[in-house]
């Protein structure tokens, strides 16, 4: 027999799972922590970065409520969020709305 808790991860869809587990553990990085290893293929090739550089910094600084310091990580940080909780909500919403 599997718990409530199992049951209930199991029916979430995928891809809410996954954007809502990244945004969680980017919440809870250190931001101004060293970093040994970056996940960005760019940045192991270009100086400079990719445009996406720095959102994973905003991330965090804006779980901690250091609204200048997630502008400054990246300006397009607080959309971002917005964007892929929006997608969580509606994958959320047509998941258990037709199931």
């Amino acid at each position: 027999m599997r718990s409530r808790m199992q049951q209930t991860i199991g029916k979430v869809p995928l891809e809410a799972l996954l954007w809502l587990v990244g945004l969680t553990l980017l919440a809870l990085m250190d931001p101004r922590g060293d970093h040994l290893l970056s996940l960005c293929p760019f940045s192991w090739v270009l100086e400079s970065g990719c445009p996406g550089c720095g959102l994973g910094h905003g991330i965090a600084f804006l779980a901690r409520g250091e609204w200048r310091a997630s502008w400054e990580a990246h300006p397009l940080t607080v959309p971002a969020v917005l964007l892929l909780l929006w997608r969580c909500g509606r994958l959320l919403y047509f998941h258990y709305r037709y199931v």
